[in-house]
């Protein structure tokens, strides 16, 4: 079995054109955490994470506490609003280089890449390095399980 046989080929991605209000509206519309970004040719060139647009509305202090149980006492943090120039700064700005794998790989080598980088989603390109799915441990153990033999 192969990566690119339990991927999701469905794949929302954003333009390295566009700018964080836009990936703001992406998150928004597709309910992701994760949105891969291509260029015109389709090929990966960064991620941008929800906690990358989240830190841009909330206070600095938030991303330095492990445990957000307390945060509520002190004031409304989820109503702190980002800078209007930071929405309009090139999403190319905020964005990570992508951990991604290969299509041809195996899936407990894709598992070994989400743990060991502790994602949930993995970017899934082909030998061009055109992006072509995306891979959740979720996909992978379902893979796993459809091979069990349960009856």
């Amino acid at each position: 079995m192969k990566i690119r046989d339990c991927m999701k080929r469905q794949v929302y991605t954003l333009p390295d054109t566009a700018c964080v209000r836009d990936a703001v509206d992406f998150v928004l519309r597709y309910h992701v955490g994760m949105l891969p970004v291509v260029d015109a040719e389709g090929k990966l060139v960064g991620v941008v994470k929800l906690r990358d647009l989240l830190e841009l509305g909330m206070p600095d202090f938030v991303s330095l506490v492990e445990d957000f149980a307390f945060v509520s006492h002190f004031g409304a943090g989820e109503l702190q609003q980002p800078d209007p120039a930071d929405l309009a700064r090139p999403v190319r700005e905020v964005m990570h280089e992508p951990i991604f794998v290969e299509e041809n790989s195996s899936p407990m080598y894709a598992a070994a890449l989400l743990h060991h980088h502790a994602i949930r989603d993995l970017p899934v390109v082909n030998e061009h390095g055109v992006l072509i799915g995306l891979a959740s441990h979720v996909d992978i153990g379902c893979a796993v399980m459809r091979a069990w033999k349960l009856g």
